[in-house]
């Protein structure tokens, strides 16, 4: 624990909360600091999983006489409140109010009879974050923007950049703040991006069902607020998600592309165009060569280097998995006359020379803009992509497999991981797909993987449109050998429909033996399931019996998405069989009726 200071600086709040676990912030007025410290508490409590405790030292009577108490009174109240549990158990505690002089240039554990002392005296040995804040006002005000729209909007502009990225993990607590921050200001059209942000990060993060209902509830906002570039965004989202079970819509593409083409929003139909291409461009005949270079020009007439780049990866990859024939009439890239047989079409071994050095060019230019543009998504499957197709670059490096899971490591996306293990692997002696790739991507997708005379995997198109985490409940290679009907498993349903904030929404918890398991012809034992909220929520009752029916009230308290755990004890032995944990996503003013999925659970190690 150490002090810090004054910070104004929310990215570099957050660093030094991380770091030090206690960050003190001055020089605002009132409003504007707490907006601060409530702010760094959402972001870093979100992306934990830990509650939020909150304290005004005005509400202990700090004010001298209020509640009939001395200033040094109030101050031994709140360091005394904040002991105990709050540090025993992992959170992030707020106290805000703290008077001028009591904050500044105090050393750890100096001062005292300092508040400030004392609270870092409570948490020296805490695992839990605590952020002050002190009415010294002697500095400009300038912690958070007052107005709330337009911090909505940077908000947003800040999570589409993490999202064109490959990062969506960032994106998520972004968002979240967004959609408070639009709602609070009554900037539908604001809300309408958020959800719309929110989808594509769901899409990014491999989660379908989600992606597909939000996109559609963002695109019945945007309608409804005229905003037609946003309604051909969200229709062009919607169609990629049919590319991640390995069957790409090419039609909808294209009506996205029109759409934007209709209001004038060029970079909206570049990207149409550009996704529209790379669905059609595994089709025989197709004339991918003059698409591709058409794309590559609408992208430069918006400056978009991170369209561009991508428009050069696909038409690398494209040019480096094909014979030479591009779907036209005329002559192909080396010369040859296209489809004439023979070795016209392919160029022979001079034209497969000049296709591969002329992807070489293509992949090295779609690196250098990746690099660019801060895209380490783009920069890794590029990466990947052309130590696949120029074995004279990937010799040239021993550790390029490990140079390159560096960079996917770098935002979290273990399934780039797992396709860099497999292009290390090699093809599989029973052609099954690795466990790390099977229990994250669709059959559908994974039945198109192929692979090169020489053993190089052509890894579908649609796995880096998606950075998916393992499937809840798919089974791990030690259980293969487990019938499945042997097990008996947990089933989470949401009763009511879509949650929103402050309102109670009912969940249901069922143990669901399987046909071979004991439990199938006998009576359920009287298990008990504990339930515990991982963020802004509260969850209702602590305990329930299955072999009842246990039934549990979530009461969400803002929109995004909450994570709930439940544990499954024998409290006859206290063995803990089973703990899953389920994701559910709280939208704020559905439009329309909605009966979720179940909330899927995430099984772990120890089962029943």
């Amino acid at each position: 624990m150490s002090f810090v200071g004054h910070i104004r600086d929310l990215a570099a709040a957050r660093r030094e909360l991380e770091t030090r676990r206690l960050l003190v912030v001055g020089g605002a007025p009132d409003a504007d600091r707490s907006a601060f410290l409530d702010a760094v508490a959402r972001e870093v409590a979100d992306e934990a999983g830990l509650p939020v405790y909150r304290f005004r030292v005005a509400d202990a009577g700090e004010r001298s006489g209020e509640a009939g108490r001395t200033p040094g009174e109030a101050a031994d109240a709140v360091v005394e409140a904040c002991r105990g549990v709050f540090v025993v158990h992992p959170c992030v505690v707020v106290v805000d109010g703290v008077p001028a002089g009591a904050a500044d240039a105090v050393p750890t554990g100096t001062a005292d009879g300092s508040l400030l002392a004392g609270l870092i005296s409570a948490f020296a040995e805490s695992e839990s974050f605590l952020l002050v804040g002190s009415t010294d006002a002697r500095e400009d005000a300038s912690a958070l923007p007052s107005d709330g729209c337009a911090d909505g909007w940077a908000l947003l502009t800040r999570a589409a950049v993490h999202c064109d990225r490959g990062d969506p993990r960032a994106a998520g607590p972004l968002l979240r703040r967004a959609v408070e921050a639009h709602q609070v200001a009554g900037d539908r059209r604001g809300e309408a991006w958020a959800v719309f942000l929110y989808g594509r990060m769901c899409r990014l993060r491999g989660r379908p069902e989600d992606a597909r209902r939000l996109l559609h509830i963002a695109r019945e906002r945007f309608r409804a607020v005229g905003e037609t570039p946003g309604e051909a965004w969200a229709c062009g989202e919607l169609a990629r998600l049919a590319t991640r079970s390995g069957a790409p819509d090419p039609d909808a593409l294209a009506e996205a592309r029109r759409l934007h083409e209709r209001v004038g929003d060029r970079r909206g139909a570049a990207w149409a165009h550009l996704w529209w291409t790379v669905a059609r461009a595994d089709e025989p005949g197709f004339p991918w060569r003059e698409e591709f270079a058409n794309v590559q020009g609408r992208f430069h007439e918006v400056s978009d280097r991170l369209g561009t780049a991508w428009t050069l990866h696909h038409h690398a990859l494209t040019l480096a998995r094909t014979d030479g024939t591009d779907g036209t009439d005329g002559v192909d890239g080396t010369g040859g006359t296209a489809g004439t047989g023979g070795t016209a079409g392919t160029g022979g071994t001079g034209g497969t020379d000049e296709r591969r050095r002329e992807a070489d060019r293509l992949f090295e230019g779609a690196l250098a803009l990746f690099e660019e543009a801060d895209c380490p998504h783009g920069r890794a499957w590029t990466m990947l992509e052309y130590a696949l197709r120029s074995p004279a670059h990937r010799f040239l490096n021993g550790e390029w497999a490990a140079e390159i899971r560096h960079v996917f490591h770098g935002i979290g996306d273990e399934a780039g991981e797992a396709w860099v293990d497999l292009a290390e692997a090699g093809p599989s002696p029973d052609g099954e797909p690795p466990y790390e790739l099977a229990c994250r991507y669709p059959i559908a997708l994974l039945d198109t993987l192929g692979w090169t005379e020489t053993g190089e995997p052509l890894i579908p198109r649609a796995a880096r449109d998606t950075q998916p985490e393992p499937r809840p409940g798919f089974p791990r290679p030690g259980d293969r050998d487990r019938p499945d009907d042997s097990r008996a498993q947990v089933r989470l349903t949401l009763l009511d429909d879509v949650p929103v904030p402050d309102v109670p929404a009912r969940i249901a918890l069922q143990v669901v033996p399987g046909p071979g398991h004991p439990w199938s012809t006998a009576p359920l034992p009287p298990l008990t399931a504990r339930a515990t909220s991982l963020g802004h929520a509260e969850i209702d009752p602590a305990h329930g019996v299955p072999a009842d029916g246990a039934e549990f009230r979530f009461t969400p308290h803002r929109p995004g998405s909450h994570r709930l755990r439940f544990t499954v004890e024998d409290p006859a032995t206290g063995t803990v069989l089973q703990q899953v944990e389920a994701e559910i996503d709280v939208v704020p003013s559905d439009p329309g009726p909605h009966r979720p999925t179940a909330p899927a659970p995430r099984p772990s190690a120890r089962r029943a």
